[in-house]
């Protein structure tokens, strides 16, 4: 009988807790490439709970043996999820377009899976060993090491937790015909018969899986794909004419429309991008004679300002789509706008879903629900200690509190 100890030297260079991370950020870095995500969710899903599954693999991980005649149901247990893990992994990297490479420990594992789980029917394709001349591997035994080994079934791999006692046959049909009956060593000189032990330890198998799936990780960080996307033309100083101080909106909504980058969105037939909110901003501000140079000038320089950061960072591969510059008058207003005890919820939650759904829209208004834009208007009126009306259009009273913060502030400054 030959004996053979599964170890692993090797252990991961991050904390699982890292391992994690990382893991997560690859998995949102390849959303936008892919559309199959019923495909991917349940793969991932695996991966993550494999994760915390193999780090906490305890010496008993495959029961106390097979002294029953089968397997207990922690070894169907691990069996099971090694081989969800092996199949995740692998079509995660069919789906993302990562080469994956299966190293002698990750082969032995999968023959082990093999032979746990598919024991009591013929099995033949066993490769992490030298078996081609066998016609079938069966599990013989799985022995868990108890304090004392009084067969010293262990001796030469004391630390081990486990021995798997494989038992491989030739099924050798010449025998029936060529063999003479008093022969009684016909099968021991032709090696008919082949006995193997396998010595397992949980901290290694945890090892060589953790291992498995940073390296994983680490091939898939390399080969990240980014998002390609149109890059726009060289007319900067046409959409943002800083001489004539004007924005073309609707051109540069035009070129962005085509993919998320810039945050540009097409649900129900209405076209989303904060820039038409912006746009609608501008527009009030150069068509009103009742807003100050004063107020309008700060206004409109913010908007110019934060078009033209946008577009340059729009073009920088570099930067990712979450970090390109926002064109939600919220946060480009943010240090203008007054503090209220109803601010999150009205203008945080509320302001673009029921007060004014349409504001960040092209060619859509005049949609609210009332009992939202009365509330609004009220706080808002108290915090700026003026009277906001509706005059128009809910729109229009939304360019109205930001024309009236900025006023406030420039006022509270002089």
């Amino acid at each position: 009988m030959d004996n053979i100890g599964l170890s692993s030297d090797k252990i991961i260079s991050r904390t699982v807790e890292e391992l994690k991370e990382l893991f997560e950020e690859i998995v949102q870095k390849y959303e936008g490439v892919t559309t199959y995500s019923n495909s991917l969710a349940p793969s991932t899903w695996i991966v993550r709970g494999a994760i915390d599954y193999f780090d906490k693999l305890d010496s008993k991980f495959l029961g106390n043996g097979n002294s029953t005649g089968i397997p207990e149901e922690k070894a169907d247990h691990y069996a099971n999820n090694f081989y969800r893990l092996f199949n995740a992994i692998n079509y995660l990297g069919q789906l993302w377009g990562i080469e994956i490479f299966h190293n002698e420990e990750i082969k032995m594992l999968i023959d082990i899976r093999t032979l746990i789980v598919h024991s009591g029917e013929q099995i033949s394709k066993i490769k992490s060993l030298d078996l081609e001349e066998y016609k079938d591997s069966q599990l013989g035994r799985i022995i868990h090491k108890d304090d004392h080994d009084p067969f010293n079934r262990f001796s030469n791999f004391p630390a081990m937790d486990y021995r798997l006692d494989i038992w491989n046959d030739k099924q050798d049909k010449k025998k029936k015909q060529k063999r003479n009956l008093t022969e009684v060593d016909y099968d021991t000189k032709h090696e008919n018969f082949y006995d193997l032990s396998i010595f397992l330890r949980a901290s290694d198998v945890r090892n060589i899986v953790l291992v498995y799936i940073e390296s994983f990780i680490e091939n898939a960080i390399s080969l990240t794909p980014k998002a390609e996307f149109p890059m726009l033309p060289e007319i900067k100083e046409v959409v943002i004419n800083e001489n004539d101080k004007t924005i073309d909106f609707d051109r540069l909504a035009r070129l962005v429309s085509n993919n998320l980058r810039g945050g540009y969105m097409k649900e129900n037939g209405i076209e989303y991008w904060n820039g038409y909110g912006l746009k609608r901003l501008y527009n009030y501000i150069c068509y009103r004679t009742d807003i100050t140079s004063e107020v309008s000038s700060v206004i409109q320089k913010k908007i110019r300002s934060t078009m033209s950061n946008y577009w340059d960072s729009y073009q920088d591969e570099n930067i990712p789509d979450g970090e390109i510059p926002s064109l939600d008058i919220r946060q480009v207003f943010y240090e203008y706008t007054p503090e209220y005890a109803g601010k999150n919820y009205l203008e945080g939650q509320k302001l673009f879903s029921k007060i004014a759904p349409f504001f960040n829209t092209r060619n859509r208004d005049d949609a609210s629900d009332i009992d939202y834009l009365a509330m609004f208007i009220n706080y808002a009126n108290d915090a700026l200690d003026v009277t906001l009306d509706l005059e128009q259009s809910v729109d229009q009273l939304i360019c109205s509190y930001i024309v009236q913060s900025v006023k406030v502030r420039i006022n509270s400054e002089e």
